[in-house]
Order: structure tokens, then sequence, then C-alpha cells
């Protein structure tokens, strides 16, 4: 069986429903079926985006309002984990070591926010290290892979691979205080690298985007 890491945006949990979730419980069950043993970490989306721009407007510290997007993230973490049991506890998974133990015993652990400075891809990143996995997919909200700028700018193109150092180059002109992840922040790029982890970026708006980026068939290639 082969480890791999599916990395959910939060935004695709933002008004989820039962048709969706049970499309997702599917696909997760499929590559299973495929001969993938499955980690999963789901981001914050418009729950976490929203509480922090209000507190942010209080002047609360970055750090604090990193707290209320891992809250937030666990949330929809909890809200999949129950969804797929009893193939995984019916709860968001808290820390890397409980990941772990729970991955080793067959089940499939679901994680949101690990601790504050740390996004949900950097929790993915340590995931696929901890548990042997090469490959992340990372599901997107609204876009099917890696553009050469803002895909809202005229003129962007849809990139079928790139590499480390051109990642390096968007997250450079990115934000990353708390809520502001988009692709990959610094800390999980460094983490994809030093382990040559690939990364296949695609939209979760259809979950068999998941199954198609594994195949080579969807989404965006990071790799060396």
């Amino acid at each position: 069986m082969r480890p791999v890491v599916v990395k959910l945006s939060g935004k695709l949990f933002d008004g989820v429903e039962a048709s969706y979730l049970e499309r997702l419980v599917s696909v997760i069950g499929r590559l299973e079926g495929m001969g993938y043993r499955v980690g999963v970490v789901v981001g914050g989306g418009g729950l976490a985006r929203g509480a922090i721009e209000a507190l942010r407007g209080l002047g609360v510290s970055e750090a604090i309002l990193d707290l209320a997007g891992i809250e937030a993230s666990r949330f929809h973490a909890g809200v999949l984990a129950k969804a797929l049991y009893p193939r995984s506890p019916p709860r968001a998974i808290t820390s890397l070591e409980e990941a772990v133990d729970v991955f080793t015993r067959g089940l499939i652990p679901v994680l949101g926010g690990l601790q504050p400075g740390q996004s949900t891809n950097a929790v993915a990143a340590v995931l696929a290290e901890a548990i042997g996995a090469d490959t992340i997919v990372n599901a997107m909200k609204g876009v099917p892979g890696v553009y050469d700028r803002r895909p809202s700018e005229p003129g962007a193109t849809l990139l079928e691979r790139v590499s480390y150092s051109f990642m390096r180059e968007l997250i450079a002109r990115s934000s990353v205080e708390a809520g502001g992840y988009e692709l990959l922040d610094p800390v999980a790029l460094r983490i994809v690298e030093r382990s040559r982890i690939k990364v296949v970026f695609t939209s979760g708006d259809d979950p068999e985007n998941i199954v198609r980026a594994l195949s080579g068939e969807s989404g965006t290639l990071l790799w060396v």
C-alpha cells in the first residue's frame, strides 16, 4: 500500500452539502481500493478567514489569529472525519504523533491545523514525511492548477509542471499572514523540497480530480 496525503482547501467546506461529502468519501475509498493509504488535511476556508479578519480589526496578534484559523480547520476536519467513520476516528487529529498512530493502525487520520505560524499546507507536508508519502494532492477551490500569476490577472497561463524554485518565486509574491496562504507557504515548500515530495495541485470542486491527479490526468505537478 502506497501512502498519499490529500490536502483539501477549506473553501471546499464553505456551505458544504451532503452530496459533496458523499462524493469525497467515495473517492477516498476508491484510493484505498487502488492501493493507496490515505492521510487527509483540511484547511479553514471562509470560516477561518472571516473570523481572522474580524479579530484583526480588533488588533489581535497574528499568532492568536493563527489559533482561530486552526480551530476553524479542525472543525472542517472533524466534519470529514465523521463522514469517513469508522474508517477514521470521528474527530480531527490534533498532533503529528497521533496522526502517525492512527495511520499505523490502518485508519485514515484527518487533520486541520497544528500550530501557529504553520499553514495546513505545511501540516500536509510534515504528515507526508511522517507516513512516508512521496505525493501530496492539493485539492483547491475554483482553480484547476497553478498559474504563472494570479488566475484573475489577464493573460494568466495554467501550467502543467513547475519546479521548487519557480514555486518559491510565486510564494514570494504572496502574503504569509494568518489566513493568507494560497498555494504553499515557505515552510511547506522547504519540507517538500527536502524530502523530494511531489505536489499535484488540482481542483477539488469535483473530488474525481483527486484520482485524476494521481493518474497524471489533472492538475499541475510541483517537482524538481
